[in-house]
């Protein structure tokens, strides 16, 4: 799932807090980047919904910047 950042210095922030969940993640532009949670053995609706978590987590850390799936 891509994932916009509205902030590039907190792109390097966000990918590392995504791999410390296991979720696989490539740097995709200067705001963009490519993220799929820890494989598992459900519907694709779950695993975004997992990702969702880690963003919602994620954006509280830091106030005032957003990241989306796309």
């Amino acid at each position: 799932m891509w994932i916009h950042v509205s902030d590039a210095d907190a792109v390097d922030d966000l990918r590392e807090y995504l791999r410390r969940c296991d979720c696989t993640v490539e740097l995709r532009g200067a705001t963009e980047l490519e993220a799929s949670p820890p494989g598992r053995d459900v519907e694709p609706v779950y695993l975004r919904m997992e990702l969702d978590a880690y963003l919602r987590v994620w954006r509280a850390m830091h106030p005032g910047v957003t990241a989306d799936i796309a």
